[in-house]
């Protein structure tokens, strides 16, 4: 099974993977291979020079950093579960479900969401007061252009096959993880 994994800034994505990973999912994180990418131009990992690198990517693949990621490192492994994270653009998304990966999408409320990535203090890319975090999250979530292959996170959202909202506890969301899974397998 692959799945691309695709969610709001700070809903929980990184949770789900985990909880993936636990179940032998092998990993391709979006935000870590843009990292290197970034890191090797000498540019810092803010979401403004993420986000440029994923746009570029998509110059030389359609799909973009998911299909860098599937073609460079998941074809190579080959493992029987995948999980690609994070699906941030329809481009990406397409790609995935043409190969035959399904859509797993996550949210919470614009608070909590805030919230947590105040606590998980990733760098800079969360160092945002709730004004700044509110507008990056506008631009990521609604979509920074007119075309698919800007972020447009809310689109990949509306497509997916299945969305957990994640506002409660750990344990609920392990139980919507297994019940969309069992739903989707």
């Amino acid at each position: 099974m692959i799945i691309g994994l695709t969610g709001t800034i700070g809903s929980g994505k990184g949770t789900v993977t985990e909880y993936l990973k636990s179940k032998g999912f092998a990993h391709y994180s979006s935000s870590a291979l843009l990292g290197e990418l970034v890191d090797a131009e000498g540019n810092p990992k803010t979401r403004e020079f993420l986000s440029k690198m994923a746009t570029r990517l998509q110059e030389e693949y359609p799909g973009g950093v998911v299909e860098k990621n599937y073609r460079e490192k998941f074809l190579v492994q080959k493992p029987e579960h995948a999980v690609f994270e994070a699906i941030h653009r329809k481009t990406e998304a397409n790609f995935l479900q043409s190969i035959g990966g399904i859509i797993i999408g996550v949210d919470a409320g614009l608070e909590e969401r805030y919230t947590r990535t105040v606590l998980r203090n990733e760098g800079e890319k969360d160092r945002k007061s709730f004004e700044d975090f509110k507008e990056q999250a506008r631009v990521e979530d609604e979509g920074g252009g007119d075309s698919s292959r800007d972020n447009n996170i809310r689109a990949v959202l509306e497509h997916a096959d299945a969305v957990i909202m994640n506002n409660t506890t750990l344990e609920d969301l392990h139980r919507q993880i297994e019940e969309v899974l069992a739903k989707l397998s």
